[in-house]
């Protein structure tokens, strides 16, 4: 009578509590993972459920914000290194100012060379602080940021045109105007194509109208939203179109470096000399406009990174929003999830017990 009535594996009830057992384990299993993931829903989209469609339409828009937060950084970073050399442009066009301010009476033609090789140097400093980059780019070259802004730092103190320009001055002295000297140094500037990129900057027999159009060409320009662009950063040679006339090229930097050029060329001159002091006050004058000019590119590029930082502000709320509607859709209450996994956990426990009975089941028990 003791003898087992059946075979637990062969019976129906076993096929019914082993599905159960199975359905159970892979809940378990499911829920387990939820707990470890901080209630992710999933690992999969396939089993999102209704959230599905949220989620793969919330995503793609969370790429695209982190995107263009990383266009405002890069633009950050470039107009926080154009900032830093504004500042280097501007500190050595002061020094040049008062030192020209320091030679105005002086009757020692050794004071003004010095003064002269001073602009020499100054003007290769200027050069150089132009093709300042950021590892990536040039930041004074516009849209096309690989190409230096500057073809040749080095040369641009000894060239043809820094020496055209510096013997300009000769005229001085056979009765030429001050005037009349700084507009032919004007006007080689705007024919020059030697110092600046052809992407920045072109020639002109007549003004530098022509050159300023191509540099706003290159303003460099990112995308920072849906349909949204911001134009930042400072070209070489941009500038005014109202600034141009026979005495200036209408860029501060063009006109900076023409007056370093015939600063250059003062060598062996004095007080003495034919038009010194008029081209000393004249050229103290260029210098203090043009100085003004680039500390409001300065001012530019301080509003122009407010700007930036008010749209990743933005940006960054956008984010938040959209991680926190994707983060509802995929996840489920971590404490629904743990009240799940003890019901799961007693049901297993009492289907096991069920099933050790029933193995151990004899006839005895239906009697």
């Amino acid at each position: 009578m003791s003898t087992s009535i059946g075979q637990y594996g062969a019976s129906a009830a076993s096929l019914v509590l082993s599905a159960g057992v199975q359905e159970l384990t892979n809940a378990q299993t499911t829920l387990a993972w939820q707990t470890s993931n901080n209630g992710i829903i999933s690992e999969t989209y396939a089993g999102l459920g209704t959230s599905r469609s949220t989620v793969f339409e919330l995503t793609p828009k969370i790429t695209q914000v982190a995107a263009w937060q990383s266009n405002i950084t890069n633009a950050q970073n470039s107009l926080t290194v154009t900032a830093t050399a504004l500042k280097q442009i501007v500190s050595l066009a002061q020094t040049m100012a008062s030192n020209l301010l320091g030679i105005a009476g002086t009757t020692e033609a050794s004071t003004v060379t010095t003064t002269a090789s001073e602009a020499s140097s100054t003007l290769s400093q200027i050069a150089t602080a132009l093709n300042t980059s950021t590892g990536s780019g040039y930041v004074f070259a516009g849209a096309t940021s690989t190409e230096a802004p500057v073809k040749d730092p080095s040369d641009v103190a000894t060239g043809q045109t820094s020496t055209n320009i510096a013997n300009t001055l000769s005229a001085l002295a056979s009765g030429s105007s001050v005037e009349s000297v700084l507009q032919s140094a004007t006007s080689l500037m705007n024919g020059d194509d030697s110092i600046f990129s052809s992407t920045i900057s072109t020639t002109s027999s007549v003004d530098g109208t022509a050159s300023l159009s191509k540099a706003s060409d290159q303003q460099t320009s990112t995308v920072t939203g849906s349909g949204a662009s911001t134009t930042y950063g400072i070209v070489a040679t941009q500038g005014n179109t109202s600034d141009v006339s026979l005495t200036s090229t209408g860029s501060p930097i063009k006109d900076l470096m023409r007056d370093m050029m015939l600063i250059s060329g003062m060598n062996g001159m004095s007080s003495t000399s034919t038009g010194y002091s008029d081209l000393v006050t004249k050229l103290h004058t260029s210098l203090v406009n043009t100085t003004n000019q680039i500390i409001t590119m300065e001012t530019t590029v301080g509003a122009q990174q407010n700007a930036l930082t008010s749209r990743s502000t933005l940006l960054t709320n956008t984010t938040t929003a959209l991680n926190t509607q994707l983060s509802d859709a995929r996840t489920t209450d971590i404490a629904k999830v743990a009240l799940q996994t003890t019901s799961v956990q007693t049901s297993l426990k009492a289907s096991f017990m069920l099933i050790s009975d029933m193995k151990n089941m004899t006839l005895a028990n239906y009697l």
